[in-house]
């Protein structure tokens, strides 16, 4: 489909010129070109026929300059109009483009590429014009029956008018509304805060600021509702600030999606953060197992022939330890996951924790290859407890584990075990190298390591881990280190099945309650 174009322009010569410019090289052409002289017969083409874009020449025998543009857009308005004239005259281009032209071109610099990029320009900006003045129209149309609210206030402050909006949330209240300080409403006066804020907005859109924040205030249901709130200063012909508009929305629910949506973004960097620590801490502490696995499987495989049997048996030791070793850390991740994603369960049953503590320490003695000595303190011989045996087993072995590896060779490592009626208490004692206070706060984050650790080997699974056993029995778990002198963990834990229920039911109703009193504020 060809695109109309209406010439009017009274020199024959420029008119066959632009012409020509707009036919191809085999005669064709993508315009169909209509020729007028005179702009009262531009007038009545146009009656007749409508055209895509107007050549409109400046001086013609019947009109003169830019008043051509005014008559031409009464008969037709929003038409693409791209003016032509015979002098490069740049205050002129732009009174034209003010006028309502789309372009500008002189006559004597036209080419074709010229040409054709200025019409079709001047149709596509037309184009583009009608959308957007389509838009404003419709946004207009809205705009007059708003949802927002909307009051109306003196240059003092005081509540002249609301909209409809507005009056029928305030309901009762918008008697009392009227004629008063805003900030003396109910909705801003309920806080200090909220009402000096007020008052500076409405100093400051006095001297003719527009003041705009988001901002909490106190609906009629005496609901802390979230608003995003603009107050604007309207002028007189004078220029002077006779009243201030507010204008509001509640933004509460996009504020609470807000505060989610930073929370999810937390949990993905610090999920990135985990995952990240994983893999350096998973290659460090696979690397040296099989290093040893790889290098005693070397020597077996070269020099086996020739090793004593206590050498050949040395290297099978190493290379079962460093495979306990892997095992061990494989086990340490697999349990943190289950307990990430809800896998790990409380399973309690009654067992004597004097002797289990004992048979602990008894284990932990033979296996650790080291010269640390563990002394059991309990001063029951029996302690029984409604416990889940196989958390209480990390707690222990973690946190021994833990005191022998940060201690000196040939220092003590001390456990007691003391119990209450309601409770039982285990106390891990070291003389080691003690934990720089900056680091206590973080010492149960998954894989983090205190700074002064050095070269002993960790992962910084083993606290994590601790941690949510404790967790699960509902206890509680402290530590206290001075670097250099030593460190003490104490774990407290419900001693009976029934009273880790009544915790747990108790968290249950208070739950409960704190979920009906949110649904009796929000109705």
């Amino acid at each position: 489909m060809r695109l109309s174009i209406l010439l009017v322009e009274d020199n024959p010569a420029d008119a066959d010129l632009l012409m020509d410019s707009l036919t191809q090289d085999d005669g064709s052409s993508v315009w169909q070109v209509r020729h007028v002289e005179r702009l009262s017969e531009a007038l009545q083409a146009l009656e007749q026929q409508p055209v895509d874009v107007v050549l409109l020449d400046l001086s013609l025998p019947d009109s003169q300059g830019l008043g051509s543009i005014t008559r031409l857009q009464a008969v037709v308005p929003h038409l693409p109009i791209v003016m032509l004239t015979g002098r490069d005259d740049t205050q002129i281009a732009v009174q034209a483009v003010a006028q309502g032209a789309q372009d500008y071109l002189v006559k004597g610099q036209i080419t074709t590429s010229l040409l054709t990029r200025a019409l079709r320009y001047a149709i596509e900006r037309t184009q583009n014009l009608k959308q957007l003045q389509a838009s404003e129209h419709r946004f207009r149309a809205v705009f007059d029956q708003t949802f927002q609210f909307m009051v109306l206030l003196s240059t003092e402050g005081l509540v002249l008018e609301v909209n409809q909006a507005l009056a029928n949330v305030e309901g009762d209240r918008l008697q009392t509304l009227l004629h008063q300080s805003i900030w003396e409403t109910v909705r801003w006066g309920y806080r200090e805060v909220a009402q000096q804020w007020m008052k500076n907005a409405v100093a400051a859109a006095a001297q003719g600021q527009t003041v705009r924040d988001e901002i909490e205030s106190c609906n009629p249901q005496g609901e802390v509702r979230w608003l995003d709130f603009s107050l604007k200063p309207l002028r007189n012909a004078a220029n002077q600030v006779v009243l201030l508009i507010g204008e509001s929305h509640d933004i509460s629910d996009r504020k609470l999606i807000e505060a989610k949506t930073l929370e999810t973004l937390e949990q993905e960097r610090e999920l990135t953060q985990l995952k990240a620590d994983f893999v350096a801490m998973a290659s460090h502490e696979f690397r040296t197992p099989l290093t040893i696995i790889r290098m005693a499987a070397e020597l077996l495989e070269k020099y086996d022939d020739q090793l004593i049997a206590a050498k050949r048996t040395q290297h099978f030791e190493r290379i079962h330890s460093a495979i306990d070793s892997m095992l061990r850390l494989l086990d340490e991740v697999l349990l943190l996951g289950k307990a990430d994603s809800g896998g790990l369960h409380y399973e309690p049953f009654s067992f004597d924790l004097a002797d289990y503590c004992q048979e602990v320490v008894e284990t932990l003695q033979l296996t650790t290859n080291s010269n640390h000595r563990i002394i059991f303190d309990c001063s029951h011989k029996q302690i029984q407890g409604e416990m889940d045996q196989a958390l209480i087993h990390h707690i222990l072995t973690n946190l021994l584990s833990n005191a022998i590896k940060y201690s000196p060779d040939r220092s003590s490592v001390w456990l007691k075990l003391s119990c209450q009626p309601n409770q039982i208490s285990f106390q891990v004692k070291d003389e080691g190298i003690g934990i720089p206070p900056q680091d206590q706060q973080h010492l149960f984050e998954t894989f983090y390591r205190a700074k002064n650790v050095g070269k002993i080997q960790g992962t910084g699974l083993g606290l994590s881990i601790v941690k949510k056993c404790v967790e699960l029995h509902q206890g509680q778990i402290h530590v206290e280190s001075e670097v250099g002198i030593g460190t003490t963990f104490n774990v407290t834990l419900p001693r009976f099945l029934q009273q880790t229920r009544l915790e747990h039911s108790s968290l249950h109703e208070s739950a409960q309650i704190d979920l009906i009193n949110v649904q009796a504020g929000s109705n």
